[in-house]
């Protein structure tokens, strides 16, 4: 599920918070006491359900490891997941409300508070049934206590809770986290457990790069989405199209032969983009720009960049191709390409599960495609992963449940309860993972795949400054140039705080 677009001032007051408790030492592993049973800090506001959250409950009420309630007919399913953007399908227009599944045991000397961030009803079941169960009869003196949190309330969750002392000891953060992170005192550094465990060469490099800054390691990464093209193989047919767009002339093109309007509406949609800043990070590198170095430099209006983000606002505007709002299909839980209203999108595996559950008989159809290409051809890979609290007074205990959970048969599961990749290389072809559509896509990420360059100011510029340029370019507010002329200035502002 997509983050919250903050506006700038409002995650600035968040930052000043963040900021202000670093410089107060906050960072620091001692100090602070343990989180709330719930996890929350007390000074965060909850998070209330909307009617249509049948299953959800509010951060202070008890769901002791019941099974989550199917949704209601016609509503959506309440779940979170971050994928670069792309949920897969419908999601509720308010964030889903924390559910808290406490532990069963009673008595034990340490307590364990875990937040994850991607998951649904069925990742519930696996934790709460199975999972925490069966780590905590191997380890008898910890107990585990697991909040299952909304990716749109996280980061102002997290921040707050560092301010107070209240971090839980383990946490799943995405992939622009780790500079933040590490250099915020909030994630522990674990290259001596990762040393022990020696298991880090299992696991993909692009999801590798996600957890580690200026070499040293502060996760282990949990799943990957690597988003590439796919399409409707009979809807280019129909349009006389033949062979796959290589290109991005060859998209563009496509995509208006495929796209079918009944006035303002549309029919069939040639592109479906989302005016959302990772999706225009795809045509950032394929144009070979960044928004900054490795090493620091900004680079977000460099001619790459601008000639990308004037190309992705044309999608929407000059060639209409895309929607500025959501292609929402007529059942619910169903996404557009499923339900027959889209010819090609920027997607992933999320899409192949969609078809095989709500359209199958179109499944031969689908068809996942290389990456297309401008100046290179290159892909973005995301990943999401599990850090370590700086605060956690049980790091020992906490590592233990890291390791449990990225054991290949563990990671496995919790990758299959959504249909991602596990981003461990012994599983490419196990159980749901021979899929042929599956193994294209961890093709696309081996031989495709890069991770995003993140910095210490890297949660304001991605998720507040990026996404601000990309929605004044592509709602005509302002020309690609001055978008990123701008948002060069903030990020340079940003980094200097």
């Amino acid at each position: 599920m997509r983050r919250s677009r903050y506006s700038l001032l409002s995650f600035a007051l968040l930052m000043g918070l963040f900021l202000s408790a670093c410089s107060g030492g906050g960072g620091g592993a001692a100090g602070g006491g343990q989180p709330t049973p719930s996890g929350a800090p007390t000074s965060a506001a909850p998070v209330k359900p909307t009617p249509e959250q049948q299953t959800g409950t509010p951060a202070a009420a008890v769901n002791p490891a019941a099974q989550p309630a199917a949704p209601a007919s016609g509503q959506t399913e309440q779940r979170s997941v971050q994928a670069g953007g792309d949920p897969g399908g419908p999601v509720s227009d308010q964030p889903a409300a924390p559910i808290v599944a406490r532990s069963k045991t009673t008595g034990r000397p340490t307590t364990l508070e875990v937040w994850l961030t991607d998951w649904e009803q069925s990742t519930q079941q696996l934790f709460n049934d199975q999972l925490v169960p069966a780590f905590e009869a191997a380890n008898p003196d910890i107990a585990v206590n697991v909040q299952y949190l909304d990716w749109r309330v996280f980061t102002e969750k997290l921040i707050a809770a560092h301010a107070g002392g209240v971090l839980p000891d383990i946490y799943q953060a995405g992939a622009e986290y780790v500079a933040p992170l590490a250099t915020k005192g909030m994630a522990l550094d674990i290259d001596t457990y990762i040393a022990s465990w020696g298991q880090r060469d299992d696991f993909y490099d692009s999801a590798w790069s996600t957890v580690s800054y200026q070499g040293k390691t502060y996760g282990v990464p949990l799943l990957s989405a690597p988003q590439t093209l796919m399409y409707r193989k009979d809807m280019l047919q129909q349009a006389e199209v033949s062979g796959t767009p290589a290109t991005w002339d060859d998209l563009e093109q496509v995509a208006m032969k495929t796209t079918r309007r009944d006035g303002d509406k549309f029919v069939i949609s040639g592109f479906n983009a989302r005016p959302i800043w990772q999706q225009y990070m795809w045509f950032l590198f394929q144009n070979g720009g960044d928004v900054f170095t490795a090493d620091g430099q900004v680079v977000v209006n460099s001619p790459q960049a601008i000639e990308a983000l004037d190309y992705f606002s044309r999608l929407f505007n000059q060639d209409k191709v895309a929607s500025k709002s959501t292609i929402a299909a007529p059942t619910a839980n169903v996404g557009a390409m499923a339900a027959n209203l889209v010819a090609m999108q920027l997607g992933n595996q999320l899409t192949v599960r969609d078809f095989r559950q709500n359209n199958p008989s179109q499944a031969a159809n689908l068809v996942v495609a290389d990456p297309v290409s401008k100046k290179q051809q290159v892909t973005t890979n995301w990943t999401d992963w599990l850090a370590i609290s700086r605060q956690s007074k049980h790091p020992d205990e906490a590592w233990k449940f890291v390791q449990f959970v990225a054991d290949r048969d563990n990671l496995l599961k919790y990758n299959e309860t959504m249909y991602f990749i596990p981003p461990r290389k012994s599983l490419r072809t196990t159980g749901y993972m021979a899929d042929p559509q599956l193994q294209q896509f961890v093709t696309i990420m081996e031989k495709y795949g890069r991770s995003i360059n993140t910095n210490p100011a890297a949660l304001e510029v991605y998720q507040t400054i990026m996404q601000n340029a990309v929605d004044d370019a592509v709602y005509q507010k302002k020309s690609a140039k001055q978008a990123l002329d701008d948002a060069s200035r903030n990020i340079q502002r940003a980094m200097r705080r």
